[in-house]
């Protein structure tokens, strides 16, 4: 290995201070929601009827071809699973007078603040009006000051985007997600509006990308990653394009595209991943920790790292494993492993993010460990174990059932 690499290897491995490997270090990050296409109408679509200029971009950027909602299809389980990094469960509230749900676990806006110590005009989250939008997480640490700036104003996607290019133009937020819902409504009025719904909604991702080329700020130093949250029935099962479920194909196979100057360039990538990786991404661009997101990183989109180095330094982390058994009653082993000496902390938390136990508070030498769980006297539900070490710290998820 040259010099210049062993340089490299070195500052990586101390960059290892927060739950991710940073691959790039962009200044900002637009993230483009659109509800409810289904792949075979937009970069599946061989003929690409529908997304021109998304297909263009994917020319100069990277498609994941095997992007996946892995859960559940259900656009209120399903959004919030994007900007989670994790299938955890909202819970039920009201507000104002409407049903509404709240994230159980902190939030990419959340993570992105809290980390930056920012106010609301470096985090939106832009849709049209409406009456209850879903709601951020009251995770203990995080919670509501750390929420986004809501920009809820008009009623249809394009809406949406001029009142988007207003707030880019004025505040030049870091961290932006842009919701457009259209799509997914479109289709009770039969296939040409869905169809129509599609082109607009891509129509719209290549005003963004136009919008950042021209911008001062933006220009070069953003990435624009575009996805939806689920898909439709594929034709022949139950009523085709119409509605959705989660046990087809086509509701689970979304689209993923990324492009800008974290992303490499015309390049396809065949291996699977779930929209819970969004997050961890965006927080791996951005440069801040998502410690209780399930999700991984799409390192193989990321541009920045050789990929000699980037073994050597995966080899080098600390490794959390999943509890076996899970679901437990009432006992379970956790096992992880530490490249060198070094303080660890284990601690389990509530679906609410309360401390519940404390496992390990100590100093411990290179090795592989594993510790046991008694949740006698705990309530059946959603746990999670973070382990911390030093700067790091990962989190996983694991349900107690009695």
């Amino acid at each position: 290995m040259t010099t210049i690499k062993k340089f490299v290897l070195i500052t990586l491995i101390v960059c290892i201070s927060t739950v991710k490997i940073f691959a790039q270090r962009d200044n900002h990050v637009i993230l483009v929601i659109i509800d409810g296409a289904r792949y075979s109408e937009t970069l599946g679509d061989p003929l690409v009827r529908y997304v021109p200029r998304m297909y263009q971009l994917s020319q100069q950027g990277v498609v994941v071809d095997a992007m996946l909602n892995d859960n559940i299809t259900f656009t209120k389980r399903a959004i919030p699973a994007i900007w989670c990094g994790s299938w955890s469960t909202p819970q039920d509230t009201v507000v104002n007078g409407f049903a509404n749900q709240y994230a159980t676990v902190p939030t990419v806006w959340e993570y992105f603040r809290k980390n930056r110590g920012v106010d609301s005009t470096h985090a939106m989250y832009i849709m049209k009006m409406l009456s209850s939008p879903w709601i951020q997480s009251f995770y203990y640490d995080y919670g509501q000051k750390y929420w986004p700036w809501y920009v809820l104003q008009g009623t249809t996607d394009l809406d949406v985007w001029q009142n988007a290019k207003s707030k880019l133009q004025m505040y030049h937020p870091e961290l932006t997600v842009i919701y457009l819902p259209d799509v997914d409504s479109s289709p009770a009025r039969g296939w040409s509006a869905y169809t129509q719904a599609i082109m607009i909604a891509d129509s719209i991702v290549g005003m963004i990308w136009d919008f950042v080329q021209s911008d001062p700020v933006y220009q070069n130093t953003t990435t624009l990653l575009v996805t939806n949250d689920h898909g439709r029935h594929l034709d022949n099962i139950q009523d085709g394009f119409k509605s959705h479920g989660d046990n087809c194909l086509g509701c689970q196979h979304v689209m993923f595209l990324g492009v800008g100057v974290g992303m490499p360039k015309g390049v396809h990538t065949s291996t699977q991943r779930s929209i819970i990786d969004i997050t961890p991404t965006i927080g791996s661009l951005l440069n801040f920790p998502t410690p209780y997101a399930t999700g991984k990183t799409i390192m193989e989109i990321m541009t920045s790292v050789d990929s000699e180095i980037l073994d050597k330094v995966s080899s080098n982390m600390i490794h959390l494993e999943q509890n076996y058994p899970n679901p437990f009653n009432p006992n379970t082993i956790i096992r992880f492993s530490l490249p060198k000496t070094a303080y660890v902390t284990l601690r389990i938390y509530d679906a609410v993010g309360r401390k519940v136990s404390q496992l390990l508070s100590q100093e411990m030498n290179a090795g592989s460990y594993q510790t046991e769980w008694n949740a006698t006297g705990c309530a059946s539900g959603v746990y999670f174990y973070r382990i911390t070490v030093g700067d790091y710290a990962e989190t996983k998820k694991f349900l107690l059932l009695k």
